[in-house]
């Protein structure tokens, strides 16, 4: 019950005679104050969430109370003494920073058509599909239109002369999707449109035109073609990841290049030598 009160304390932001807030949790000699967890517990999260979020920070803090006054009675001077493995990362991350930075200043983020094709073509095994995808367009209008029939007879039949009142009537009452170029995943397609299945790649080789109700509403769906997980992923839907890889190819390239090039300036400078 004690706990519980803490936590409501915590959360509401009741008043407490210490700037540090009220105690929560002692261990060993060391206290954690409520003002502490309140720096983590953002104002958008729902109570549960918070309360989740309390309970966890707190046994966490106990649990590395006990582990660190374990290791004083375990660990010798020597392997507790962090100092030189704590200034290596410093060094460690200074260095990184300043190369970075350097090949940063320098770097070529321009990426032509050539160049990206050319990697997916001879790296086609890195791009495998984990999700299906497929082109598609579909429309949604109410069951109740006029000729919905044959509305769905001329679109069944590849006429493009109905596009545009499809459309017009997707608009105006329900929702459509009409890019025929773009890839899109089967899963958040089926966020949009109460497709049943339990065997995706069943469904998209057995189905190419689809009417579809959904209440007072139906859908007309065509599939317009389609990629199962596990094969290779289509250019145009890797063509970012591809820029971003070749990106930073080349500035792994010029880390290892300024580096060089600083350490020769410093031996002609005789800023450097060795023994």
């Amino acid at each position: 019950m004690k706990k519980t009160v803490i936590i409501f304390s915590i959360l509401l932001g009741a008043c407490s005679p210490q700037p540090e807030g009220d105690l929560v949790a002692e261990a060993f000699g060391n206290k954690l104050y409520s003002a502490e967890i309140a720096k983590v517990v953002g104002d958008d999260l729902t109570f549960e969430d918070s309360v989740f979020i309390t309970k966890e920070y707190i046994n966490v803090w106990l649990s590395k109370q006990v582990l660190l006054n374990k290791a004083d009675e375990v660990l010798t001077a020597a392997e507790k003494d962090k100092s030189k493995a704590l200034e290596q990362y410093r060094l460690d991350l200074l260095t990184y920073e300043v190369l970075n930075k350097l090949a940063n200043q320098q770097l070529d983020t321009s990426v032509d058509e050539e160049e990206l094709q050319e990697y997916y073509d001879n790296n086609s095994d890195e791009f495998e599909l984990s999700q299906n995808i497929l082109k598609i367009i579909f429309y949604k209008i109410p069951k109740s239109t006029k000729d919905a029939n044959m509305l769905w007879s001329s679109f069944k039949a590849g006429d493009e002369s109905v596009t545009g009142m499809l459309k017009d009537l997707a608009k105006e009452n329900g929702n459509y999707y009409d890019d025929d170029q773009s890839w899109v995943y089967f899963d958040d397609i089926l966020k949009e449109i109460p497709i049943n299945t339990y065997n995706q790649e069943h469904y998209l080789n057995n189905n190419k035109y689809i009417q579809l109700d959904d209440g007072d509403m139906v859908y007309f769906i065509k599939i317009l073609d389609f990629k199962i997980r596990s094969t290779t992923s289509p250019f145009s839907m890797e063509r970012s990841n591809i820029r971003d890889i070749l990106v930073m190819k080349r500035q792994q390239k010029l880390v290892r290049s300024i580096e060089t090039k600083l350490l020769d300036e410093a031996y002609s400078k005789k800023q450097i030598r060795t023994f």
